[in-house]
């Protein structure tokens, strides 16, 4: 460990030796060649200087972004913020490496967020943060390799096609990425803001039907909800490739606004999996076997599902209550290929679908144990194909 904190150089990544930076000749050849990958010459010669033309390609040309980033977990804990200790562990827990207590490693918007953070500690304790900052760093871990496969498949033969030469086309995939990059986080803001309403939304009428059950909830509609997914996908995806799992998606839902039929509505997308609503429930099971036996082909992930039929709210196109949890919570119960419903599902379809009791199965989330029905045969209700 140094003087001021950091880990010695041997902890980390070999780098070479740099000299002082007034001992350091710049190259004209090697600025030039910095200039030619995008580099701004004064920064070429600042990288070059200090001995890290490493840092000129990575700073400047292909991390462009890291620049903004100059305030350190000292300068942080200096302000009143999370102390540095505290700052390093949050980092990991994100996935990302641990700061040295001098390393410039936020952009002054961060470094308020972490200043405003050491005082909201019986509101949000460390323990609280680090949990959910393992979430966030798995969850956006994902999203931007997905990200970057999309931009290899679409965008970056694009941008090459423009480019001259291999200098060119570097500069043109900068470019491609500088106009998208600032793109996502509006939009990766707004999309947690509006999932975090929907949760909290979720757990406020769960709650409220609880206070006023059994007389139920002043305008909850009866509903039958079926969710399907894509069966252990990520190890899928894992084996298969990212091209190979965003074709099986692709596929997925093609199958399932294929089969859904008239009356099913397509409530959202969860990602690899589908939440969809139906009047009648005989039309919720059959669509559930439909799908899972359009998507049965070798090489592809299987699918199951889960049916549940029960009171819930309905607000901007979405479903709130204790039903949703309750058939969501289901469907991780169900193997590839399944279909599971529960003992309201079977009661309302009648003679339509022959069912198989399973046994009472207690749900995460649901205060009772449920019965739950595995549906028979799901291929005998699959949809004639299409004539001519």
């Amino acid at each position: 460990m140094d003087d001021d904190g950091r880990m010695a150089e041997a902890d980390g990544p070999l780098l070479p030796d740099r000299a002082p930076a007034d001992e350091v000749a710049v190259d004209d050849e090697a600025v030039a060649a910095l200039v030619r990958l995008g580099v701004a010459p004064e920064t070429a010669v600042s990288y070059l200087r200090r001995g890290d033309p490493q840092g000129a390609v990575f700073e400047a040309a292909l991390l462009p972004g890291r620049l903004e980033r100059t305030v350190t977990p000292a300068a942080i804990e200096g302000k009143g913020g999370l102390d540095i200790d505290e700052i390093a562990e949050l980092m990991e827990a994100f996935g990302l490496p641990r700061p040295g207590p001098g390393d410039p490693t936020f952009t002054p918007e961060e470094a308020e967020v972490l200043v405003a953070l050491a005082g909201l500690d019986e509101l949000w304790p460390a323990k609280v943060r680090l949990q959910v900052a393992r979430a966030y760093g798995a969850m956006l871990s994902d999203i931007a390799r997905a990200e970057l496969h999309a931009f290899q498949m679409y965008t970056e033969p694009r941008a090459r096609a423009r480019g001259g030469g291999p200098a060119g086309q570097l500069r043109a995939i900068q470019a491609a990425f500088r106009r998208l990059l600032p793109l996502a986080d509006p939009l990766l803001l707004g999309v947690h803001r509006r999932w975090l309403e929907h949760q909290i939304a979720q757990g406020a009428v769960s709650a409220a039907e609880l206070q006023l059950s059994p007389v139920g909830l002043p305008g909850a509609v009866e509903v039958t909800f079926l969710f399907c997914d894509l069966k252990d996908f990520t190890a899928y995806a894992e084996t298969s490739g990212d091209a190979a799992a965003i074709e099986a998606i692709d596929r997925f839902f093609e199958v399932v606004a294929r089969e859904r039929g008239e009356s099913g509505q397509f409530v959202k997308s969860l990602g690899d999996g589908a939440m969809l609503a139906y009047r009648d429930p005989v039309e919720a099971v059959t669509d559930g076997s439909r799908v899972i036996a359009a998507m049965r082909a070798p090489g592809l992930p299987g699918v199951h599902a889960s049916v549940h039929r029960g009171t819930a709210i309905a607000r901007s196109g979405d479903y709130f209550g204790g039903a949703v949890n309750l058939a969501a919570r289901l469907l991780a119960l169900a193997r590839r290929d399944e279909l599971l419903a529960t003992a309201e599902v079977v009661a309302a379809c009648g003679d339509a679908h022959a069912w198989t009791p399973t046994g009472e199965r207690t749900l995460r989330g649901v205060a009772t144990p449920i019965s739950v029905f595995k549906l028979d045969s799901p291929r005998a209700h699959s949809r004639p194909a299409a004539e001519g």
